[in-house]
């Protein structure tokens, strides 16, 4: 009979032999709990997951760049560390609060580290090099813990408990924030994000819109489920292209003028439309002006909104002419049916 450690080194020769280019991925494992063995292989790259079992990090392959340990039931990093050569690193789906062990990890560029039950990310502010860091899914409030992370182009704190984006203003670099499902109440700050171009705000209890007026390159907005009724402070955002406002309070229509896309499409349901396109399902708009509708260059030539009411008009037109045959020759039939009736009769 093998013992233990039998056991264990033809489960580690097992891992061993699926290293592919210096890859090593172990997914759905439920008996391993230990992946110190990585220590003496030379890996680039090092992929945990599903492996649930293992509730700490142990020491692995110094070679790493990138490391991924996810949907493990990981609680404590202590021991990651050591591994100074991280550029990449991804711990989403896991038990982790702690993140004072991350503060060593000076190479990190980018870190995803959501669906977890992190409140304080204060060790993080000190990792300059990041550029790419994902946080949703956690239990934040406190953005300005991350207020000197310079080189930061992406930010990912949906479904958070978040009030204010005040705090992280200095991050001139970014280019895409994702902060859905928060607590948001003001912009106060977004005006300095001048390469800012992907923002999503859904969920929140915003309601004034002027802060994004200094955001002269901003191409998307999704800002859903709010509590907005102007959008005139976006007038100036002429690089905008798909603009989502569904479930707000907009009554004004008008300030969307003039737009300057030939393929922007309008419109006030869900259905799929490809972009660039405005969406504003379920607001309170009294009044549509198709010649005078703005959004920064987004601008619908007025020839093409004329061509598709023309065919809108031309469709209905053929479907008017369709029904008033078959209404003729109806009348056409019943007379014919009555005359034979009327002569059968005498």
């Amino acid at each position: 009979m093998l013992n233990y450690d039998q056991i264990l080194n033809i489960q580690q020769e097992k891992h061993i032999n699926r290293i592919r280019n210096g890859v090593l991925k172990i997914r759905n494992d439920e008996s391993l709990n230990d992946f110190s063995f990585t220590q003496r292989l030379q890996l680039k790259q090092l992929h945990i997951s599903s492996c649930h079992q293992i509730s700490f990090l142990h020491a692995f392959s110094d070679t790493c760049s990138q490391f991924k340990a996810d949907s493990c039931e990981i609680q404590n990093l202590n021991g990651i560390q050591q591994n100074k050569q991280l550029k990449t690193l991804f711990l989403y789906y896991n038990q982790i609060e702690d993140l004072n062990p991350l503060r060593s990890l000076k190479s990190i560029g980018t870190l995803s580290i959501g669906n977890n039950k992190i409140k304080d990310i204060s060790p993080l502010n000190q990792l300059y090099k990041l550029k790419s860091l994902q946080l949703y899914n956690n239990n934040i409030s406190d953005l300005s813990q991350i207020k000197d992370l310079f080189f930061l182009e992406t930010l990912s704190v949906n479904n958070n408990k978040i009030s204010s984006l005040y705090g992280i203003q200095k991050l001139k670099c970014l280019k895409d924030i994702q902060a859905a499902n928060n607590y948001i109440t003001d912009l106060y700050g977004v005006q300095d994000f001048k390469q800012l171009r992907n923002i999503q705000l859904s969920n929140n209890l915003i309601s004034d819109l002027s802060p994004l007026s200094g955001c002269c390159s901003l191409v998307t907005l999704q800002i859903n489920n709010n509590k907005i009724t102007d959008v005139s402070p976006l007038q100036n955002n002429i690089l905008l292209k798909y603009i989502s406002m569904q479930n707000n309070f907009i009554t004004d229509f008008q300030a969307f003028y003039p737009l300057q896309t030939e393929e922007t499409l309008y419109y006030f349901g869900s259905q799929k439309q490809p972009s660039p396109s405005l969406i504003l399902a379920s607001n309170i708009i009294k009044t549509i002006f198709t010649t005078k509708i703005n959004f920064g260059k987004m601008q619908q030539k007025r020839k093409l909104i004329q061509e598709r009411l023309s065919s809108f008009i031309y469709q209905r037109k053929q479907l008017s002419n369709a029904l008033t045959n078959v209404q003729q020759k109806l009348t056409n039939n019943l007379q014919h049916y009555f005359g034979v009736c009327e002569l059968a009769s005498q």
